[in-house]
């Protein structure tokens, strides 16, 4: 090989390199590059265990509360649970609300499904004062409202909640009815901070698909998390499957 044709070789070898792909990753920095990458999806799942274990706190502590307590004889023949904690709530006069908790159906046995998660979100108009934060139960009688929501269609809720003022435990046993009047969804709650009536009107439950998936690792309908006992789940869902169970 002559002198010119080393010096051509030489030119195309570094033309190749100015046209190499700029998304090369080194090898020492693909560990680093695949933990950022799965760094959100680990902080999403601890969160969505993180309500897991708050629902079932929840619900332990108004059970063994007798102003909040639900009737066992209730719990037997519910169709459904819903566990919203931490429903936030402020402002003066005009307010709005989220929380963010789970779902689990209940089988012929008295066993309870893998949950779901759901969003209450809802806006009010009412006498209200300060800032407030509520924990709520809502037990399905039937399957006339449950079914609204396991059709992927959010839930209204109308009626209202009472409460007292100041800093205390607040009494439940309230109906709320769905807009289509089919069907009674029994409420309890427990609320902190100072308010006056709240006012539920407006308000909307929904199933959160994306919680779901994140939580799950893969994409599933409602129907296959609360229907598939086969469904893999975190071992935090035993513990509220227990406590659930130890209720009735």
């Amino acid at each position: 090989m002559n002198k010119q044709s080393i010096s051509k070789q030489k030119v195309w070898s570094a033309i190749s390199l100015l046209a190499a792909p700029m998304w090369i990753v080194p090898v020492g920095m693909m560990p680093i590059a695949a933990n950022l990458a799965t760094a959100p999806a680990a902080v999403a799942a601890e969160n969505h265990q993180k309500t897991i274990q708050d629902s079932s706190q929840v619900f332990q502590e108004m059970m063994n509360n007798e102003k909040t307590r639900i009737p066992a004889s209730l719990l037997r023949r519910a169709q459904a649970i819903a566990i919203i904690p931490n429903i936030k709530q402020a402002g003066f006069l005009f307010g709005g609300r989220r929380g963010t908790g789970i779902l689990s159906t209940q089988y012929a046995d008295g066993t309870w499904s893998n949950p779901v998660f759901v969003n209450v979100t809802g806006g009010s108009f009412g006498l209200q004062v300060g800032a407030k934060s509520t924990d709520m139960v809502l037990v399905f009688p039937t399957r006339a409202s449950l079914n609204t929501v396991l059709n992927g269609r959010s839930l209204s809720l109308g009626g209202n909640i009472a409460g007292t003022a100041g800093s205390s435990e607040g009494r439940a046993i309230e109906n709320l009815d769905d807009r289509s009047g089919s069907d009674k969804i029994f409420a309890y709650s427990r609320s902190t901070g100072l308010f006056g009536g709240v006012a539920f009107e407006g308000a909307k439950l929904a199933v959160d698909s994306g919680k779901n998936r994140e939580f799950y690792g893969r994409s599933l309908s409602t129907v296959q998390i609360l229907n598939n006992r086969n469904v893999a789940a975190p071992s935090v869902v035993s513990g509220l499957k227990t406590t659930l169970s130890r209720a009735q």
